[in-house]
């Protein structure tokens, strides 16, 4: 079992500053040319999953060196290679699973992770988070929650996935909810704040991306 797993996504490379407080990773997972990227970023992949339209030749011949898992898929599927890792990951029995993905100006591939981390398959995972560009986002799913140490004064949003949000209940922010609904279509969860340390959401059914922009320094330290 790999307890934590973090799956490196293709597009544009990750921000230089979004490893920043990674906890300890058991396993990287690279979908497509997010290989390329682990690779750049001085991380040490075991598994790389996708259809291999856009991996660099170099870092694929680096992958069959260096021993590492290469699953194949054909071009003409139903699946991204991002959802293929995932489906990956939580078949071998993670438990936390974090996704690094670079943002960019492609706002489908951005849709399309957060809409694949919303699936109700994922509700196994006891932690899941994006780090998109310099921005963090943790996916709650109903019956869950998480605990996050924040800044006091960070901004913070609760958005609905894949529909209504019911039994939300947080505690450390400025406007707190209290077995609320969060509507899929009204934006009530937008630019809430930290008042304490520490702070809490929880879902009761379905799913809620707790979001915090520029989560991550603008610059690495020099």
């Amino acid at each position: 079992m790999k307890r934590h797993v973090l799956l490196v996504t293709g597009g544009d490379p990750p921000h230089p500053t979004a490893l920043d407080r990674l906890d300890d990773v058991d396993l990287v997972i690279c979908a497509d040319s997010g290989l390329d990227h682990a690779l750049a970023l001085g991380l040490r992949p075991g598994v790389v999953i996708g259809d291999m339209d856009s991996v660099g030749a170099v870092a694929l011949e680096t992958a069959r060196r260096e021993g590492m898992t290469i699953v194949e898929a054909p071009r003409d599927k139903d699946l991204t290679d991002t959802e293929l890792a995932i489906a990956h990951a939580v078949e071998h029995g993670t438990r936390s699973l974090t996704i690094l993905a670079g943002g960019g100006d492609r706002i489908d591939h951005v849709l399309g992770i957060v809409s694949a981390a919303a699936d109700p398959s994922l509700t196994v995972l006891e932690r899941l988070s994006i780090r998109l560009g310099r921005d963090s986002m943790h996916i709650v799913h109903g019956g869950r929650a998480v605990v996050l140490d924040l800044t006091i004064g960070t901004t913070l949003s609760l958005i609905p996935l894949a529909g209504h949000a019911h039994g939300v209940t947080t505690s450390g922010l400025r406007w707190p909810l209290r077995n609320e609904t969060l509507h899929a279509s009204a934006a009530r969860g937008v630019s809430n704040e930290c008042s304490q340390r520490e702070v809490t959401v929880t879902v009761e059914s379905g799913v809620v991306a707790v979001v915090i922009p520029n989560h991550f320094p603008e610059t690495e330290p020099s």
